[in-house]
């Protein structure tokens, strides 16, 4: 008997779809295992089981790997299938190059105008660990302008800017060398010739990214190629042609991930070694409270993003800022840092080298955060912190848009529900006024009208992150939810080494 796997790697490895979208086609119950619907996570035996999708039997044999390399062509859709599409890019790759693969799939996308390298693979887990932001492979970009950059419009894209994801950053911004400009001219021919060039490079893979970024500074894109992804460039390719990776070119990208090998239960000071877990949530849900306990039974570690709003608040409060003034908000973050206790949570807050943790979760805080929080200049410049918490992994953090807008990519996404009776019942026993009826009144509807405040807000709203596992706490004790937590951790760190 063969390995067992999970079934949706199992699909993904015969070349039926990658893994996520062949998890949907579990979910959505047209995956059957021996002639019965299946279940996600079901274990199954590749080269015994039977595996069909929509009654058609599926093969794990014949299916060798394929890495190859694609300039794109302008007007190209990076998709597999499209019917709206003249093009997609597997069109472009010659039979011979398949060698016998059922399937082949981009790995990311340029946008249907935008040119230049792509990488196509048959090989879903390969895939996901060259993707993954935690890794922050290059990418490289010559940028052509029908106008050159002003120094103003160069100096804002360099600072970083301001999108509905968070801020956007460029590694490096530079005019292209003349002889970038005559190699461009030798790959995209005289479409290269009367612009203002500029090469320009990117660790985030925020969606048309470098599109938006200039758009945002009045200097839009006219032409736009990708000349290098990590230690990948496009050298002498022509548009529309396509290349097999080279084991030592493999080798070289793959060393830029530096995934560790062997997971163990390492100390979760290195950040190394485990999954990043995203825990949202309403306030009062207790997902601070149930990440915490979680993160120290798995050793990993942990932050609640709410202290550093609750702290600018705290400090907006005693300083007499207005709460409205996003300038002036921003203005004190310099003056607070987030520190780690000895267990490696970021829970604690030092403000002008006083810790304030303790003032943080009064009444007046909760009343008036949401007021801080719900500014878009406010929450990008806290992201590039929360982000940086996240590097190496092993980390489980705490918020309202963690999943959605901070960690997109998070391996393990959570949603705790709880009824807003029950987290006012809650937050007035940790206060204790329990038995304060007008109090518990006051409560519930505080937090009502922070709901309907943070559910709303224009800037990265509450809600059920995209694949997120949504965990109803409503009649559990705190121990059952922090062993919910524990469990689906667990289980997500299995399937993660099953699937490398």
């Amino acid at each position: 008997m063969s390995e067992r796997v999970r079934v949706h790697k199992a699909l993904a490895d015969a070349g039926v779809a990658s893994r996520r979208a062949a998890e949907k086609l579990v979910i959505a119950g047209r995956v059957a295992v021996n002639g019965v619907t299946a279940t996600v996570g079901l274990l199954v035996d590749p080269a015994a089981d039977q595996i069909t999708v929509d009654g058609k039997q599926i093969s794990s044999t014949g299916q060798s790997r394929v890495y190859l390399l694609l300039a794109k062509p302008a007007g190209v859709t990076s998709t597999v299938s499209d019917r709206h599409a003249e093009q997609t890019v597997v069109d472009f790759v010659p039979a011979a190059l398949r060698q016998g693969a059922a399937r082949l799939y981009p790995v990311g996308r340029l946008d249907r105008d935008s040119e230049g390298l792509l990488l196509l693979t048959n090989d879903g887990a390969w895939a996901q660990r060259i993707l993954h932001p935690r890794h922050g492979i290059e990418r490289e970009y010559a940028v052509g302008l029908v106008q050159p950059l002003t120094g103003e419009q160069r100096d804002l894209l360099s600072r970083g800017l301001a999108l509905e994801e968070g801020t956007a950053r460029l590694i490096a911004l530079r005019p292209a060398t003349s002889a970038e400009t005559r190699r461009l001219d030798t790959i995209i021919g005289q479409g290269a010739r009367g612009l203002h060039w500029y090469q320009v490079t990117l660790g985030q893979g925020m969606k048309r990214q470098v599109r938006r970024m200039f758009g945002a500074v009045d200097a839009p894109v006219h032409r736009l190629l990708r000349v290098r992804i990590g230690t990948l460039r496009i050298g002498d390719m022509a548009l529309g042609a396509t290349r097999r990776l080279s084991s030592a070119e493999r080798g070289q990208l793959e060393g830029l991930v530096g995934r560790p090998e062997g997971r163990g239960r390492p100390d979760p000071a290195a950040g190394d070694g485990g999954l990043v877990v995203s825990v949202d949530g309403p306030g009062g849900s207790g997902k601070s409270t149930v990440g915490m306990r979680a993160a120290e039974r798995v050793g990993y570690r942990f932050c609640d993003t709410g202290v550093l709003y609750r702290g600018l608040t705290w400090l907006a409060m005693t300083r007499g800022v207005d709460f409205d003034s996003a300038d002036a908000l921003v203005g004190l973050i310099p003056h607070m840092r987030l520190e780690h206790d000895k267990q490696q949570r970021y829970v604690r807050l030092i403000a002008d080298g006083k810790e304030i943790t303790d003032e943080l979760h009064t009444a007046e805080v909760d009343r008036e955060v949401s007021r801080v929080s719900q500014h878009a200049q406010v929450r990008a410049a806290l992201l590039p912190l929360q982000r940086g918490l996240a590097d190496g992994g092993r980390l489980i953090m705490a918020g309202r848009d963690i999943g959605t807008v901070v960690l997109p990519d998070a391996d393990l996404k959570l949603y705790l529900e709880v009824s807003v009776a029950e987290r006012a019942r809650r937050r007035a026993a940790e206060r204790g006024v329990a038995d304060d009826p007008r109090a518990l009144a006051q409560i519930e509807g505080e937090l009502r009208q922070r709901d309907e405040v943070d559910s709303t807000r224009a800037t990265s709203p509450l809600r059920v992150p995209e694949g997120a596992t949504v965990v109803d706490t409503s009649d559990n004790t705190l121990e059952q939810s922090d062993a919910q937590v524990v469990a689906l951790n667990r289980t997500a760190e299995r399937d993660e080494a099953l699937d490398d």
